[in-house]
């Protein structure tokens, strides 16, 4: 891997990709309520979550009230 390379930024996870990020379960992950899924996307048949884990968690934090 190049220093370029290291410096961009993933715009895209697989659900199981994801799923491992923020410790989820695929389980967990297609049982969350529509309000608290992370953004994503349909391309074909496959979704794509274009929402960052770690502004996932923060904006589930923040739902929480916790700082």
């Amino acid at each position: 891997m190049t220093k370029s390379d290291a410096t961009v930024e993933r715009a895209g996870w697989p659900i199981p990709q994801w799923c491992e990020a923020v410790a989820f379960s695929r389980a967990t992950f297609y049982n969350l309520p529509p309000e608290r899924r992370p953004r994503s996307i349909k391309l074909g048949k496959r979704h794509i979550i274009i929402e960052p884990p770690a502004q996932y968690m923060a904006r589930l934090a923040a739902a929480q009230g916790v700082a």
